[in-house]
């Protein structure tokens, strides 16, 4: 409440009243701090705006890197899946070549098969006919006696 006397007085809290408030010096002063607080707001905003325009490119680059890895992960699965295939194939293959092995003869067997041909070959080994042999057994027989 204010009340007119030669100046005007103000009203404090619990009824006390201020002598000699100058009214126009406290509409400045409230002016003056209005400005302020509207400059610090105003800073506060840009700062936001520009804390907001750091957090879209953030997360514009975040996408774009999740978007990359994305591919190159397809990428990786794709050249896994391939390998998978190919291993599968070479386990396969390397089965039947396991059967055919089964059915070939070991080098023992073949060294056994070469030293009997190399006793029946006719080129290398010599024979003897049966006349032969019992003119050969005759003579020893009679040398012994």
């Amino acid at each position: 409440m204010y009340t007119k006397t030669n100046s005007l007085l103000m009203t404090l809290p619990f009824g006390e009243q201020h002598p000699d408030v100058n009214l126009s010096a406290m509409t400045n002063e409230m002016v003056r701090r209005m400005n302020e607080y509207s400059r610090r707001i105003k800073n506060l905003e840009q700062r936001l705006d520009r804390v907001e325009s750091r957090v879209e490119n953030m997360e514009q680059t975040v996408l774009t890197q999740m978007n990359d890895l994305k591919i190159s992960l397809e990428r990786i699965g794709q050249k896994i899946s391939g390998v998978s295939d190919r291993l599968n194939t070479i386990e396969t293959e390397i089965l039947r070549i396991n059967k055919e092995l089964g059915k070939t003869a070991l080098k023992s067997d073949v060294k056994k098969l070469e030293m009997f041909i190399d006793l029946v070959n006719p080129i290398t080994a010599k024979f003897v006919t049966k006349n032969e042999l019992e003119r050969a057994l005759e003579e020893k027989i009679y040398k012994k006696v």
